[in-house]
């Protein structure tokens, strides 16, 4: 169930339940969107200029392939590269002096255009806030339920929660590994995700899919069929 509150008077957080803070450090955290705010990834103004330059550069040559491109007759249906303002650019170091000018700790997650500020300082992510070039603001809060390295279900069935990787596999392993899973089911519980990949012509794998089983000794058989499968594994405690 999603739950919603007020700090600082008007900023609403979604509760985000968890078994640690974020990046098992940070309480809070906003999410938003600016153009181009990867280059960000390091907080200095020189770089912002030097990646800015690039970026710029490498349209330019984008943009002339796209021309050459058209006037030989190639099936190009579009140009989706996007100009960089300096009004873009400005918004970038006015961030970025913020980020700098603040006395509190936090770490800054960028892709592409999409950012996340966490924090433990609510008095950050209310002076993020206020920037009104960032647009998409989304704010959160880690909430901890559980002890870490466990999932909360109602009725657990097995011990333990196994995540695979995603990782691409050939013909012969993936027949391997669904041999392995068929024979397994009457000792685990496939996910759904993962039981209709195992009928698909798929051959990745994916990080969402699961199998709860009571054995450890499962994962070992499991790596004799295909080594370095599993992500991670969890313990399942009743809610």
């Amino acid at each position: 169930m999603d739950i919603l509150y007020l700090i600082n008077s008007n900023l609403k957080f979604k509760s985000v339940i968890k078994d640690r803070l974020f990046y098992d450090q940070y309480q809070y955290c906003i999410g938003f969107h600016l153009d181009e705010v990867s280059c960000l990834r390091e907080l200095n103004h020189q770089y912002i200029d030097v990646i800015i330059e690039r970026r710029r550069q490498w349209r330019e040559i984008s943009l002339q392939r796209w021309t050459n491109a058209i006037q030989s007759n190639k099936n190009i249906i579009t140009r989706r590269a996007k100009d960089i303002t300096d009004e873009n650019v400005a918004n970038l170091h006015n961030l970025t002096n913020v980020l700098l000018r603040s006395r509190v700790d936090f770490k800054l997650v960028t892709s592409v255009s999409s950012a996340w500020i966490y924090t433990n300082d609510t008095k950050l992510i209310k002076q993020v806030s206020e920037l009104d070039f960032l647009i998409c603001k989304i704010y959160t809060e880690a909430k901890v339920d559980r002890p870490k390295n466990t999932i909360k279900l109602k009725d657990p069935k097995h011990r333990y929660r196994s995540y695979l990787k995603s990782v691409k596999l050939t013909d012969e392993e993936k027949t391997h590994l669904c041999n392995f899973f068929v024979n397994q089911q009457g000792h685990a519980r496939i996910s759904p995700a993962l039981e209709k990949w195992m009928a698909d012509r798929w051959h990745r794998t994916q990080d969402y899919f699961f199998v709860d089983h009571d054995d450890e000794s499962w994962l070992v058989m499991l790596s004799l069929i295909k080594p370095s499968m599993i992500r991670k594994t969890v313990e399942l405690i009743a809610a």
